[in-house]
């Protein structure tokens, strides 16, 4: 084992490392990789879930910031597009972190979390009202991610394998059909 100084970041980064590796994460994997005791992960970490919440926020909050750099001037329909669809590749591109964020329930117990998921509500909600009427919001911002989960899900599944049409096609018909739809009901 080694004696070095190591830190919540550290660890949540391994962590998510191995997540995206498709390897399971429980303390004593975590501090195996790591080189340390798995008991000096409490020093940080009060148990597991804490541990799952903080790489919960973490990958959130860092899909946001990817998020906003890359609609950055963008607005109106083809910023809510490009939005949208950032997210979607992101998440199909790193499957494993996607299923494992999305396979938690969120909660209002950890800071972390609570910061990312107002993060993420500022970021597609400010996206939106470019598009689309205060009234609508709640329920364009629902339509984007449920969208998005739902074809991260199916894609990264191998459910929307099909030569007549790509999936990305299919989820940019999807989403320019939709959003027309709430916009004009």
């Amino acid at each position: 084992m080694r004696t070095a100084t190591i830190s919540k970041k550290d660890i949540t980064k391994t962590a998510i490392i191995m997540i995206e590796k498709g390897e399971k994460i429980t303390f004593s994997t975590i501090s195996r990789k790591m080189k340390i005791t798995s008991q000096s992960l409490y020093n940080y970490f009060k148990n597991q879930k804490e541990l799952e919440y903080a790489i919960v926020g973490t990958v959130i909050s860092s899909a946001c910031k990817i998020a906003q750099e890359k609609t950055f001037g963008k607005s109106g329909h083809d910023g809510v597009l490009s939005l949208a669809l950032t997210f979607r590749k992101m998440g199909v591109r790193h499957i494993n972190m996607a299923q494992f964020v999305i396979s938690h329930h969120r909660t209002n117990q950890y800071k972390i979390v609570t910061d990312a998921f107002n993060e993420l509500k500022i970021l597609i909600d400010r996206m939106l009202e470019s598009y689309i009427d205060s009234d609508k919001l709640l329920k364009a911002s629902r339509l984007i991610r449920s969208l998005v989960v739902g074809d991260i899900l199916n894609v990264g599944t191998g459910w929307f394998k099909s030569p007549e049409v790509r999936a990305e096609s299919s989820f940019i018909e999807m989403l320019n059909l939709s959003l027309n739809a709430l916009k004009n009901s």
